[in-house]
């Protein structure tokens, strides 16, 4: 279904291989930290200390981050270690606004809000979903969205572009994420009315989906927006996005209740960053369209 040559093929694998280094890289289970100068680039050096920090990151001349960075294309490490990615970009451009310096305090996710309310740092710059739960104990500044996306191989010949259009389409998707359901929902629908069934694979992992798709032996992958932004960007001449993003959920910054200070520090530079365009370039420059506010 692919119509991929040997050598193209070999090359995905490659890529692949550098993408679950980066991966493993990654799964620190202790707290680390990683101190970054900001760049005072062509976008951010004509904007240094636009926007007020409160005194006491002033006076530090750094702000915190909470992050997995384990997460790409949002936010990871690459083979030096070194965090990259959309949300890593991000953040330092609102630092950068701040005149300040950037420290990536890397942790696990089910700790990360505890962590910010421990003050082990200043905002969680992070995939983190905007719900009723969370904003009782923290602020959040929505930033991105984030929900499900179908992926396929260029010139593929499939009816439509939703999984309404799917029947008799062999789909993969990684075992216990959101869409799986959403396929069930809607061969439901597709029962109801006499259709034919949407044809899933529940595979392991979102590698294994994405092999699976280059090898032919699945006409689509059904996953999320972030990853579907990172593996159609890791090989955009053999992956495309069908159709929109959908099943969209907002995601946000997250800072302490008792800061609103800075609350209002960070909704600032990110606006700016909207307004300038950094923030579109940046969703361009990771390919996470589809995932932008």
């Amino acid at each position: 279904m692919s119509g991929l040559t040997l050598s193209s093929k070999t090359r995905f694998l490659v890529l692949l291989g550098a993408a679950a280094f980066t991966l493993a890289a990654c799964a620190t289970p202790a707290e680390q930290a990683v101190t970054e100068e900001t760049p005072e680039t062509e976008q951010t050096a004509e904007a240094v200390s636009e926007v007020a920090a409160p005194a006491y990151l002033a006076s530090a001349g750094e702000i915190k981050y909470c992050a997995t960075l384990d997460n790409p294309p949002r936010g990871s490490l690459d083979e030096g270690s070194r965090p990259v990615g959309f949300e890593v970009e991000l953040g330092k451009e609102m630092a950068a606004l701040m005149d300040l310096r950037v420290e990536w305090v890397q942790l696990k996710f089910d700790g990360i809000i505890a962590a910010l309310q421990a003050n082990q740092c200043d905002v969680i710059v992070q995939e983190l979903f905007i719900r009723e739960a969370r904003l009782e104990i923290i602020d959040m500044i929505p930033f991105s969205n984030t929900g499900q996306r179908l992926v396929a191989v260029p010139g593929a010949e499939i009816a439509g572009d939703t999984l309404a259009d799917l029947g008799g389409v062999t789909v993969a998707v990684p075992n216990g994420t959101s869409i799986a359901g959403l396929i069930e929902e809607a061969n439901a629908a597709l029962a109801a009315v006499g259709g034919e069934l949407i044809n899933v694979q529940v595979l392991p992992t979102t590698t294994d989906t994405f092999a699976a798709l280059d090898a032919g032996t699945v006409d689509v992958v059904g996953t999320t927006t972030t990853a579907a932004a990172y593996y159609v960007g890791l090989n955009p001449d053999n992956f495309e996005f069908l159709g929109a993003a959908f099943g969209l959920i907002e995601t946000g910054f997250g800072i302490n209740k008792d800061n609103p200070e800075l609350t209002a520090a960070i909704k600032e530079a990110f606006n700016i960053l909207v307004e300038n365009g950094t923030y579109d370039r940046l969703i361009a420059e990771f390919k996470m369209e589809g995932s932008e506010l």
